[in-house]
């Protein structure tokens, strides 16, 4: 059994501030939590849509979070994704970095976001992610999708973006793509816009999304749309001990 303290995710919570990152995973006060001895690292479980445990993440300085990540790796599944900030020196595989980014109020009006509304054509949405962005995190199916946006021309689905809002007042979108044909038509911050607006109507007081690191044109979009938090992460599988 791991010798760190555990703690509950109202402790969690305390030791990190109305976390938007920390309030947003999914299942995040189901499970279990620990913190190191000062407080200064903690650790929990996160949940898919599927309500099995999909990651440990561990939030704290760089040097002290290795060794709560060791700690209680026995408590959580072998070869689950970790977690944690950029530049935490862990031995991972199937290493992703990326940015978390938050918004905690509405965008900038943006120029087509008249003509964004929620979707049901799953299909379309389906062959426009097939062909502009084979490698997103969410596609029509999956049961972490509430639902999703659309953006049409002439009849013909030419931007989409997902819903994948998993707690209570804090929005996540996911699975923005525009079809090649009508990029640098600002349709991408259009229907982020449009969807960060219905949020915020809805009671959300942050909308959060993550983007790859070497998403430059992203990273500088969601500058322009008002996500001010923007934290540096990594994603992968632990190591085995040699």
């Amino acid at each position: 059994m791991s010798s760190w303290p555990s703690c509950s995710m109202d402790d969690v919570l305390c030791l990190t501030g109305p976390d938007p990152f920390v309030r947003g995973v999914r299942g995040a006060r189901r499970g279990p939590a620990w913190r190191n001895a000062d407080g200064r690292a903690v650790a929990f479980t996160a949940y898919d849509s599927e309500d099995r445990i999909r990651s440990l993440v561990a939030l704290g300085p760089p040097d002290r979070t290795p060794e709560l990540v060791f700690g209680v790796r026995d408590q959580v599944p072998e070869g689950i994704r970790v977690i944690v900030p950029r530049g935490t020196p862990l031995p991972l595989s199937q290493r992703s970095d990326w940015h978390f980014r938050a918004a905690y109020a509405g965008p900038p009006r943006q120029p087509a976001e008249a003509a964004a509304r929620w979707s049901e054509d799953e299909e379309a949405i389906t062959e426009l992610l097939t062909l502009v962005s084979p490698g997103t995190s969410a596609w029509p199916g999956d049961a972490k999708v509430r639902r999703w946006a659309e953006i049409r021309e002439d009849g013909r689905l030419v931007a989409c973006l997902a819903d994948t809002t998993a707690a209570s007042g804090v929005g996540h979108i996911s699975a923005i793509a525009v079809h090649t044909g009508v990029r640098g038509r600002a349709l991408g911050p259009s229907i982020t816009a449009w969807a960060m607006r219905r949020m915020f109507a809805e009671g959300c007081d942050v909308v959060t999304l993550g983007v790859y690191a070497d998403n430059t044109v992203g990273l500088r979009m969601y500058d322009r749309l008002g996500f001010t938090v923007d934290r540096a992460m990594t994603s992968g599988v632990l190591k085995p001990p040699a």
